[in-house]
């Protein structure tokens, strides 16, 4: 491994490490060589990837978070700040899924509730890491976005889940040039349609709308979380010393169309 990809010695806190996408980027992150501190509502999905990491030879210890209850965020990093005495990278994983209802369908309440978690809570959680970061001059925040926050994904209701997946691109800009004089780099990653088990299980029970998303994916399939990890790391690490606001899409060519 390059030295500027390794992270060892630093402390990685990951959200939505019980299920989706956070068990890979917690094998990944352990193996490029960071401790890991894991945030999830699902405790016991909590504790099977701290022994999973754990069984890896890695050193991992969680804490209960629900980030759309911002009472819960602080006490998380705190936690995580007793244990290791820092934390140095932020994965915002952690987020509401699609609700997909049409406009005139889903009410103002339940919109909300996607765009605050989605938004807030990942606003929230970055400035509480953010100020233990400054203290060394260093620290690397990584907002999942997604497709969705650039294109309206086609024969799919519920632009509550496209809005708050832009205006994450949106704050990882505005946070990137707010605190690019403290060290830190604020950075996203938007991944496509991909393999995980909840999208499994969506295409399964729907296989019509599963051919048509194959069709708009040049690749003609889906994306392995695995296929995630190099840019997950890059933008964790000093080789992303020079990279701010910028987002790093991986769709298989959905949106060359």
């Amino acid at each position: 491994m390059l030295k500027c990809f390794d992270l060892s010695g630093k402390v990685a806190f990951l959200t939505g490490a019980a299920g989706g996408l956070g068990e890979v980027f917690a094998k990944a992150l352990t193996e490029a060589g960071a401790s890991l501190f894991v945030a999830s509502r699902n405790e016991e999905g909590l504790k099977r990837i701290t022994e999973t990491i754990r069984s890896l030879g890695g050193e991992c210890h969680y804490h209960v978070c629900d980030i759309s209850d911002l009472a819960t965020i602080e006490p998380a990093v705190n936690a995580c700040i007793a244990q290791y005495g820092k934390v140095d990278i932020l994965v915002n994983n952690a987020g509401a899924m699609r609700d997909n209802r049409s406009p005139f369908e889903i009410d103002e309440e339940s919109y909300a509730q996607v765009i605050s978690t989605n938004l807030i809570g990942s606003l929230a959680l970055a400035k509480a890491c953010a100020k233990d970061m400054m203290r060394r001059d260093w620290g690397r925040i990584v907002n999942i976005s997604s497709l969705s926050g650039f294109i309206v994904n086609k024969g799919v209701h519920g632009g509550s889940y496209e809005t708050s997946k832009a205006a994450m691109l949106m704050l990882s800009k505005t946070l990137a040039t707010e605190w690019c004089g403290t060290g830190i780099c604020v950075n996203s990653l938007a991944p496509g349609y991909f393999g995980t088990q909840s999208n499994k299980n969506y295409f399964d029970a729907d296989p019509e709308f599963y051919g048509k998303v194959i069709d708009m994916i040049p690749m003609a399939r889906l994306g392995e979380p695995e296929e995630l990890v190099g840019a997950l790391i890059l933008l964790c690490s000093d080789a992303a010393s020079y990279m701010q606001g910028t987002c790093i899409l991986i769709d298989g060519g959905y949106t060359c169309w």
